[in-house]
């Protein structure tokens, strides 16, 4: 009579490293939720929204790790994974980069830019502001947007430093709409759209008890016979102080009270952002015409007010991005938070994002074509 053979234990470390393992791989489970659960409902969820690209790489790691040791084990964290393929292709291209936008190739596509331009200052204090706010006209200048979307919009009302005059200039083109959320007799501050396609009706939505500066504007298009519709968004910011930077970028041991009032922050970001999503989404339904939704929404791929605009429309992104879509120049959190969405009469055609650092954001550009 044959004798079994008995299976081979794993050890110790190979099993304490399964334990966690098993523990990463329901954290990443639970991050994908993130994207459905409203965070007025339910807000601890979005923390783990917010996470997801770490909580990815540590899922990686110990996919590397069991191919090493016990690759069956690996199926633990690549079934996770993939259960979030949409997730994953909205965070991380897998396609070759581009160094450049492709040329325009047809009379129905439009390139669509958006930019959060901190106010035309520059990000890094050391940095001169007349240098900043020259190489920043120089790439609008260069990328020639068709309609451009600006957020954190600053400008004097006449001067050299009157950019209304000088980026109109720069597009040839006299089609603007202004969104004032702080104005006098000297200057203006707000969101903007320039355009080189008529713009025939613009309007605002209205965020309620919200901070100046987060806001949504809209404007209507025709173009060769064709009408379709541009959401501006700015979505609520995180607000973090120069000691909230600071106790993040110390990496010094928990601080109770710091820790406590950058969550507070960003769990009031979460629940206002939810909110301004559903009040942009409503106000889509009532648009009979194709639309673009661009702007700085302050959230990542993962996250209930991302999910909620880009349901069921085309993120030019996860359609010809590349890499990580990291578009946040700033500490935290540094990842994709600024997006050119599209509904489905469009056809993507490219995407890029312009890794200069002259503003805390990159610009986001994407070339569109409406069927």
């Amino acid at each position: 009579m044959k004798r079994r053979r008995k299976k081979k234990e794993i050890g110790f470390i190979s099993r304490t490293a399964r334990t966690f393992n098993l523990f990463f791989v329901s954290l990443l489970l639970l991050s994908y939720l993130a994207s459905f659960v409203n965070p007025s409902f339910f807000w601890p969820i979005a923390f783990l929204g917010l996470a997801y690209p770490f909580l990815l790489l540590i899922n990686c790691i110990f996919i590397a790790y069991w191919l090493i040791r016990k690759p069956v084990y690996a199926l633990f964290s690549v079934t996770a994974i993939l259960i979030g393929w949409k997730f994953l292709f909205s965070t991380i291209g897998f396609r070759e980069s581009r160094a450049i936008i492709v040329p325009k190739s047809s009379e129905d596509m439009i390139r669509v830019m958006t930019w959060n331009i901190h106010n035309f200052r520059p990000f890094n204090p050391v940095n001169n502001e007349g240098a900043v706010k020259r190489e920043i006209l120089d790439v609008i200048r260069r990328e020639q947007p068709d309609i451009l979307c600006l957020q954190e919009y600053y400008s004097k009302r006449r001067g050299e430093n009157n950019m209304k005059r000088i980026i109109s200039e720069l597009l040839n083109s006299e089609h603007y709409y202004i969104y004032e959320d702080f104005s006098n007799e000297w200057e203006i501050q707000g969101m903007v759209f320039f355009s080189k396609i008529p713009i025939t009706n613009s309007g605002s939505i209205s965020f309620p008890n919200t901070d100046r500066g987060n806001e949504a504007i809209f404007a209507d298009f025709l173009y060769n016979k064709k009408k379709f519709r541009v959401y501006n968004i700015h979505l609520q910011s995180i607000r973090f102080q120069p000691e909230d930077y600071e106790y993040i970028k110390s990496g010094k041991k928990t601080d109770v009270e710091s820790s406590k009032r950058i969550g507070g922050r960003l769990k009031k970001a979460f629940i206002k952002r939810s909110e301004q999503a559903l009040l942009v989404k409503s106000h889509i339904k009532n648009c009979n015409s194709p639309y673009i939704i661009a702007g700085d929404f302050n959230d990542t791929p993962v996250s209930f007010a991302v999910n909620t605009l880009s349901g069921g429309i085309n993120n030019t992104f996860r359609k010809k991005g590349s890499g990580f879509g990291i578009t946040y120049n700033g500490d935290f959190p540094n990842f994709q938070i600024d997006y050119i969405l599209a509904s489905k009469e469009f056809d993507v055609k490219s995407y890029l994002t312009v890794r200069k650092k002259l503003s805390d954001h990159y610009p986001v550009i994407s070339d569109l074509e409406l069927r």
